[in-house]
């Protein structure tokens, strides 16, 4: 892990050496769960309960697929790719756990089974990854795992009621809505500094971030909103940097895809 200014591009060997690793670390997975991948001896409650459950669990986003078979999560390898990188960041112990743009909770419910892990909490402005997500963790029975419907800005206002302020707290993905805003949530900053200062509000330790940090980068719909923006609103991977400093030590951890991963150490 490196202390950081803009980091350089992933390099395709990089890439290539990440990918291997991946592959060998899901088969793996797949080895030491090869019971979990066997047919139930009947048809019980729980199967067609984990069928209901797996078909709410398909769509997109297709990088945060998994499923659930006899009450173990099993990652697609999309996820599994993503998953390595970002859990070799995490503190150790790993003991309270924030993901902001949750989507349906497997980095929650793959927290919340870390012995040390009290409270493993997402959010999503998108009710149905909510609902979805709360259905699979009552089903797993995890106590310690908790979804809420809710923006950084309910957490920001009031991190007691949702167990915070937060160890660890994961931003995958999400960060150019917060900044822009969405068609689902149209609640924009428009700032590094004011996302970064409500982010330190709530962080003891540590933010984990991977995201669209340049204008060229975003969907369509946000880049035209990017361009069409009144007034000047800096937006790049040096201007997200620059900001994050102020209450962060920055360090790079590697590239989910080819956006850089980093690990952001609050002063």
């Amino acid at each position: 892990m490196n202390s950081t200014s803009t980091p350089a591009k992933a390099s395709w060997p990089y890439r290539v050496n990440a990918k291997i690793q991946s592959i060998h670390g899901y088969r793996t997975i797949l080895r030491g769960n090869f019971n979990a991948f066997s047919p139930f001896n009947s048809k019980s409650s729980s199967e067609k309960a984990e069928r209901r459950l797996n078909k709410l669990l398909l769509g997109y986003p297709r990088n945060h697929n998994f499923r659930v078979h006899k009450k173990k999560l099993i990652p697609s390898f999309r996820l599994y790719e993503r998953l390595r990188l970002v859990k070799s960041a995490y503190p150790n112990p790993l003991e309270s756990f924030l993901d902001i743009g949750c989507s349906r909770g497997f980095y929650v419910m793959d927290a919340a089974q870390r012995p040390d892990c009290r409270a493993s909490i997402g959010t999503d402005v998108y009710e149905p990854f909510i609902c979805t997500a709360n259905e699979v963790r009552k089903y797993l029975e995890m106590d310690n795992a908790c979804f809420h419907l809710a923006g950084l800005e309910d957490v920001a206002d009031a991190p007691e009621n949702y167990g915070g302020p937060f160890q660890t707290i994961l931003l995958i993905g999400t960060y150019h809505y917060l900044f822009w805003g969405s068609s689902i949530c149209p609640t924009a900053y428009h700032s590094h500094r004011e996302i970064l200062t409500r982010l330190s509000r709530i962080c003891i330790d540590r933010v984990i971030l991977s995201g669209r940090l340049e204008v060229n980068k975003l969907q369509r719909s946000l880049k035209e909103k990017a361009r069409s923006t009144v007034g000047d609103v800096p937006y790049s991977t040096a201007e997200f940097i620059n900001s994050a400093k102020e209450f962060f030590e920055v360090r790079t951890a590697g590239y989910l895809g080819t956006y850089p991963l980093f690990v952001m150490l609050k002063k």
